[in-house]
């Protein structure tokens, strides 16, 4: 659409159908475009692509339903709306799946027919984009923890489903540091959920400053994060978690306009062929030497064993 007017490419074999109809959709203010065959036609799709198409049925060289399928199979032009023009009484049955979805318009062209279908037919698209921009705004919602904007449970559970079969056929190592902040208990206390949910921000923001793109930050509860390590084996996931450890005890958090320090305990995990599809005991593994930690005075690392 340029500068807000929706651009529409007729195709179609007579040239006095063309000029016919693109004078009622300038009239209209649309932007006109025109093409005499179904090859031209997609090549001036990947020239630019219009808000609509109106495509002749029957045509020379490549049919009019013959284009339809060929857009319909490119992802770039698949969502094109199109609206058939046909002459009275012809409507191939192979037409009839399409003319659910899409309007057909007799030959000759009534002017006023025309334009309430394109005008329809544009609202409706626009409509279907809105909605699915909203689908994937809701959806990515769903993904995101809501307190440190980084990946939900939900995230997760898909992201390990897809990630542990590739790890799995291809010998790729996955580990897992999980982190749980120490005394949250005393936290929760002094400082009250809002402080907690502060710190938990804070923490996952200067882990997420220093793991790599490909690496998933989860907030498995209101006191763990779990970081999986792409690509790394236990080795590699010990030296991540001493790095996250010794960062987040050298940190000053601020909470309420007053600064303190915090530590965490760390488990680390790394997948093994005994674990399930699912995650579940890669994370059990580590949330177990994380606890171990933190019973042994916080502040530290251990390994899953």
């Amino acid at each position: 659409m340029a500068g807000g007017k929706s651009s529409i490419l007729v195709v179609d074999d007579e040239q006095a159908q063309i000029d016919l109809i693109s004078e009622a959709l300038k009239s209209d203010g649309y932007l006109v475009a025109a093409a005499t065959d179904g090859f031209k036609a997609i090549a001036a799709c990947k020239v630019r692509m219009p808000d609509l198409i109106l495509l002749d049925l029957q045509m020379p060289l490549m049919s009019g339903l013959d284009v339809f399928k060929r857009l319909r199979s490119d992802e770039k032009t698949r969502d094109i709306p199109i609206i058939f023009l046909r002459r009275k009484g012809e409507k191939p049955s192979e037409l009839a799946e399409a003319a659910d979805e899409y309007w057909v318009v007799s030959k000759p062209v009534a002017r006023e027919e025309l334009l309430s279908r394109v005008r329809t037919s544009l609202r409706e698209h626009t409509l279907k984009i809105e909605l699915k921009k909203k689908d994937l705004q809701l959806r990515e919602l769903s993904l995101t923890d809501p307190l440190t904007a980084f990946r939900s449970p939900r995230y997760l559970a898909e992201f390990l489903r897809a990630e542990l079969t590739q790890c799995r056929r291809y010998k790729i190592p996955l580990s897992l540091v999980l982190l749980e902040i120490d005394k949250y208990r005393e936290v929760l206390a002094t400082r009250g959920q809002a402080g907690c949910n502060n710190l938990m921000s804070q923490i996952a923001t200067l882990v997420h400053a220093q793991n790599r793109e490909a690496d998933i930050l989860v907030r498995l509860s209101e006191s763990e994060l779990g970081l999986f390590l792409t690509h790394t084996d236990m080795q590699g996931a010990v030296e991540v978690a001493e790095r996250l450890r010794e960062a987040v005890a050298i940190t000053e958090f601020t909470s309420m306009d007053r600064q303190f320090n915090a530590t965490v305990s760390i488990g680390v995990s790394q997948l093994s062929d005994v674990m399930d599809d699912t995650g579940k005991v890669l994370i059990s593994y580590a949330r177990s030497a994380a606890e171990q930690a933190r019973t042994a005075g916080g502040n530290m690392t251990l390994i899953a064993e």
